[in-house]
């Protein structure tokens, strides 16, 4: 090859590969932005939500129409960051490992603390006060406190904090995806109980008042739900704190607490 030929190759790569260069280029983020200016950017926050998790994210049964508390309230909050919500389902299971991965910007799905959780992600404020129960059979009395789980087989998700308390009580696991499978899991016999929400179990048997099941024990301790936010998310969890404290105030979360419990569920008793 002549010195001329191997100049023009030469050139030809170079200008490829700056060709490529600008083309990645313009595709890329601006890994400059800050959390809460991305959101903004795009105009929506993305949400993991289970969808199948009454009254907090589930499908209307006339509608099919995605809804329930969680929903209504991460709504709220997106419209006073100046966003829309947008929604992704997945198991719950899979949730924390989407805001992993970028998949989506927070989850709302009644997402409670741990030690574990803190060292991982930031959290908003509670937007939502609960408490815990223990669900058997109706004719199942072999469990009437938490240290009656030793021993016991439980229906949990694998990676809530009802899981962990179940474990931590001495309860052996049986793997679920949502509360209905749990409660398939008990009246089936693979299971003696559940621990879960107190609020989710009162709206399964408003849906189901025939149900072969019974809260068994009512924890002391009060759970509350919160928005998981990657960590270095500094000002996107600060305007979504302020959102939440102005939706207090201005009786938005009650109205919606009222919609679907009766009562309202977004402050502390």
């Amino acid at each position: 090859m002549s010195l001329s030929s191997l100049f023009r190759s030469s050139v030809a790569v170079v200008a490829s590969t700056a060709a490529l260069v600008a083309i990645a280029g313009c595709g890329s983020t601006n890994s400059s932005q800050s959390a809460l200016e991305e959101i903004k950017s795009k105009g929506e926050i993305v949400v993991g939500t289970e969808g199948t998790y009454a009254p907090f994210t589930y499908h209307d049964s006339s509608t099919n129409e995605l809804t329930g508390y969680d929903v209504d309230v991460i709504k709220a909050i997106a419209k006073e960051l100046g966003v829309t919500a947008k929604f992704e389902e997945a198991n719950f299971d899979s949730l924390l490992a989407g805001l992993d991965t970028k998949k989506y910007d927070t989850v709302a799905n009644e997402i409670g603390t741990s030690d574990e959780r803190k060292q991982k992600y930031d959290f908003s404020d509670p937007y939502s006060y609960s408490y815990g129960v223990i669900v058997t059979t109706k004719d199942n009395n072999s469990i009437t406190s938490f240290e009656d789980l030793a021993g016991k087989k439980a229906a949990e998700t694998m990676t809530s904090n009802w899981n962990a308390t179940a474990q931590k009580y001495g309860a052996e696991i049986v793997q679920i995806n949502d509360f209905s499978q749990a409660v398939d899991a008990i009246t089936s016999g693979r299971a003696d109980a559940t621990v879960n929400d107190g609020l989710a179990f009162l709206d399964y048997m408003k849906q189901k008042p025939d149900a072969d099941i019974k809260a068994a024990v009512k924890s002391e301790s009060v759970a509350s739900g919160y928005l998981p936010f990657r960590k270095g998310s500094d000002d996107l969890v600060k305007a979504v704190n302020d959102a939440i404290a102005k939706l207090q105030q201005d009786g938005t979360l009650a109205k919606i607490s009222e919609t679907y419990f009766g009562e309202d569920i977004s402050k502390a008793q």
